[in-house]
């Protein structure tokens, strides 16, 4: 039904937790060329060293001419060809399109009358940022990474929904995370290193690029980050810290702090993402 529908549409919106490259390239190749496209995605470290996303699915979209963007709070399963939504449980995977010979168990159909499907996607294009060239480099390597590291890795993930890193200095946390943390100088640093490396479950033994990347993958995965990157791309300052204070429940205080020491991280982990 999905290649069907890709056939006939003019403009595609496929929305989804997970998109593996060569289910979108079964999608995609049965769609109309002129046909303009949005996909939007979540990644984490875990799922792409799991495999359950891949990396390269960005590739596929732009190839395609289109746009790929990355919405840290994605759950919903939403496809939409021309006026044709669907909505459902199946992600964009071999196993949940029934591609495969052991597929999932999955649903998919199209959308009552009572979902207002113009307001959900207004939503999600509102809150899903591009993918730069520049952040999408740092997540092929931290992919590497990850892939190497995958029987390290923690059996569970961070819990990013509600995180913001706490120490000013990213440094602070590789310091801490080596045992160091006698090297900073404000207690209060320490404390907030600490704090962050406990958070980010950082494996043992991580080289110093690994850590990097870790926290990389971390900081661009949260929500609080996409927030403050969507805000520093289209309001001033001031109107940032307001808007960041009302989404959060932060003081003018509290937001400006925040949102100076997450651009700090940005700028030292990920520089270029907020140009």
């Amino acid at each position: 039904m999905l290649t069907r529908l890709c056939a006939n549409a003019t403009s595609l919106v496929i929305a989804a937790p997970y998109i593996k490259a060569d289910a979108l390239s079964r999608a995609l190749g049965a769609a109309n060329t002129e046909a303009s496209l949005t996909c939007v995605t979540r990644w984490s470290l875990q799922d792409l060293a799991v495999g359950a996303s891949d990396a390269e699915c960005r590739n596929v979209a732009t190839d395609f001419g289109g746009s790929f963007r990355l919405h840290p709070s994605l759950h919903a399963k939403y496809y939409r060809f021309d006026d044709v939504v669907l909505i459902g449980s199946a992600n964009l995977t071999a196993s949940a399109m029934g591609w495969s010979r052991q597929p999932n168990l999955e649903i998919l159909c199209r959308a009552g009358d009572d979902f207002d499907s113009l307001a959900f996607e207004q939503e999600l294009l509102e809150k899903a940022r591009e993918l730069s060239d520049d952040e999408f480099l740092r997540w092929e390597a931290i992919a590497k990474v990850a892939a190497r590291r995958e029987l390290d890795l923690p059996g569970k993930q961070p819990e990013l929904d509600t995180w913001r890193p706490r120490t000013r200095d990213p440094i602070h946390l590789e310091l801490s995370y080596a045992g160091r943390g006698d090297e900073i100088a404000s207690f209060d640093e320490q404390r907030a290193a600490q704090h962050d490396v406990q958070t980010l479950l950082l494996p043992p033994n991580l080289t110093s690029e690994e850590v990097r990347l870790w926290a990389t993958a971390c900081l661009l995965a949260a929500p609080f980050t996409n927030s403050v990157i969507q805000l520093g791309r289209t309001t001033d300052a001031p109107a940032s810290y307001q808007s960041l204070a009302g989404m959060y429940g932060l003081s003018m205080t509290e937001a400006r702090r925040a949102m100076e020491t997450v651009r700090n991280w940005l700028a030292f982990l990920a520089p270029g993402t907020l140009d």
